[in-house]
């Protein structure tokens, strides 16, 4: 027999070929192990299921529930639900060998950085529900929807995972004698009481899970189990204000009566506008010539995105005057100082971007880039990086500040490196990004806080904008090197977010910090 200590099974290959690594969590049915596949040379979750000390019963009931959980997700192929690779039977355990997903549990990021804000919250819901939708769809339950069967890696992605009770329909259920199989703070009332569960006690779950991402905790936690039991089948929720614009979705999913709640499509409905930021109106052109960049220095403002290009114009229009995009820039831009510096970088940028300055005549040509290594990285002014090959340089409003767009100029990657003044980079930047809340249509900040970048103190500021509706985003990484100050930034558009993250975390492992001379 295997002993459960985690030293006496790590290192051991299971089936001859999952390597066993680090424990990554632990549950009532066992433990989950990072692993690495010998064969297939890949890296893996593998889920230990305890079968020793039961009896004999017990035990053919823990293998064909677990047999039942590998069928059933098995059949499933959707980007928000983990895939299981095999499923295995030996040393008096089953193993389930499962798609590794490096992130942390909804549970974990709650515990460490506090509850969601509700627009994070409905965008975890509605990749929850396309989640069930798939599962549903093969008729499949989950019966254990909570925060720590959530996974959301670092770009947002939401992952369901731990099917550990999961049963197909029109097949007997299986639990063992008086046991309760599920969270009793996520379990539907239905459930408790020894009903059928069906869709709408997953849609049950997916309400407390919702209402523990932006409060913290489920509305039926109690001290005590049996408490927790009789909150979930006679209590109503509490259901305060600070739920905000999700309130009502919450309470249609936390009916007692699984024939009164939201259907997955009337959740849908509801949660979709809510991920969507706040319509904003622009601010009024800045009433006098912006003023050379301020010291200390800013982080560059968010850009706004190119008009859509006019399909009766010509394709190459580098050499035509652009008066009324620069007027159209230009009102856009906020009254504060510090963003009309940004509305001169991209006045500038996108001026060269089409072939024009920011006075609206016709442009110099671009000035040439740094030459390149045979390996694709450039020396620029304090800092070396690998901006990709197919892009281009273009000169920007200061001169310290390294511009390149891509092809179709819709993604603008920058760099800067300028004398350091002040101590605190994360104050400068809260302080800026004060302005921009009131001063840049749809602005909204998604984080702004200290991080860690090539080992040294680094701050990480992210938000989304729009311009005619079209929503971009943004991520400005900054950070000090001796006497310099470092920035790398980023601009896409929201529907170009998987490639514009993969160049801007390309850029970081590429970037350099030297010293300017």
């Amino acid at each position: 027999m295997v002993s459960n200590t985690s030293g006496e099974v790590q290192g051991r290959a299971v089936a001859g070929r999952y390597r066993l690594g680090e424990t990554l969590g632990r549950g009532g049915m066992g433990r989950v192990w990072r692993a690495y596949d010998e064969m297939l040379d890949r890296h893996v979750a593998v889920k230990e299921i305890r079968i020793d000390g039961l009896g004999a019963e017990e035990v053919s009931v823990q293998r064909e529930r677990s047999l039942r959980e590998a069928r059933a997700t098995a059949r499933i192929d959707h980007p928000n639900v983990v895939r299981v690779y095999d499923v295995i039977e030996e040393g008096e355990r089953l193993w389930i060998v499962m798609q590794l997903v490096e992130a942390r549990s909804l549970q974990r990021a709650i515990d460490q950085d506090g509850p969601f804000e509700h627009r994070a919250a409905a965008r975890i819901g509605l990749a929850l529900l396309r989640a069930l939708r798939a599962v549903h769809a093969r008729g499949v339950l989950h019966r254990d929807i909570k925060p720590s069967n959530v996974l959301i890696d670092a770009h947002g992605k939401v992952v369901l995972t731990d099917f550990g009770i999961a049963a197909i329909q029109d097949t007997a259920a299986l639990t063992m004698t008086g046991a309760l199989i599920g969270s009793p703070d996520y379990m539907a009332p239905e459930r408790i009481s020894g009903g059928i569960p069906e869709a709408p006690s997953d849609l049950w779950s997916l309400g407390a899970t919702l209402y523990a991402a932006v409060e913290g905790r489920s509305p039926f936690s109690r001290t005590g189990t049996l408490a927790t039991l009789h909150a979930v089948l006679y209590e109503e929720p509490e259901l305060p204000v600070s739920t905000g614009p999700l309130l009502p979705v919450l309470a249609g999913l936390l009916r007692k009566d699984p024939q009164q709640r939201l259907t997955l499509d009337e959740v849908d409905e509801q949660l979709r506008p809510l991920t969507e930021p706040p319509a904003r109106p622009h601010p009024v052109p800045a009433p006098a010539p912006p003023p050379t960049r301020p010291v200390p220095v800013p982080p560059p403002g968010p850009r706004l995105p190119a008009p859509p290009r006019d399909p009766e114009e010509p394709v190459d229009r580098r050499s035509r005057p652009r008066h009324r995009r620069r007027k159209v820039l230009l009102s856009a831009m906020s009254v504060v100082a510090a963003v009309a510096v940004a509305a001169t970088t991209v006045l500038v940028l996108r001026g060269a971007a089409d072939g024009t300055e920011a006075g609206g005549g016709a442009s110099s040509p671009p000035s040439a880039s740094p030459e390149a290594s045979p390996e694709g990285a450039r020396d620029e002014e304090g800092f070396r990086w690998s901006p990709p090959a197919d892009w281009t340089r273009t000169p920007a409003g200061p001169a310290a500040e390294v511009h390149y767009l891509s092809p179709d100029g819709t993604i603008d990657l920058s760099a800067v490196a300028e004398p350091r003044s002040g101590d605190a980079l994360l104050d400068q930047w809260t302080s800026h990004e004060a302005d921009l809340r009131s001063g840049v249509a749809g602005y909204r900040k998604i984080r702004l806080e200290t991080t860690r970048f090539q080992e040294r103190d680094a701050v990480i500021w992210e938000y989304t904008f729009t311009d005619k509706g079209v929503p971009y985003r943004g991520r400005q990484l900054g950070f000090y090197a001796g006497e310099t100050s470092y920035q790398i930034n980023i601009w896409y558009p929201s529907a170009s977010e998987t490639s514009g993250l993969r160049v801007h975390d390309r850029i970081k492992k590429s970037f350099e910090p030297r010293s300017p001379g």
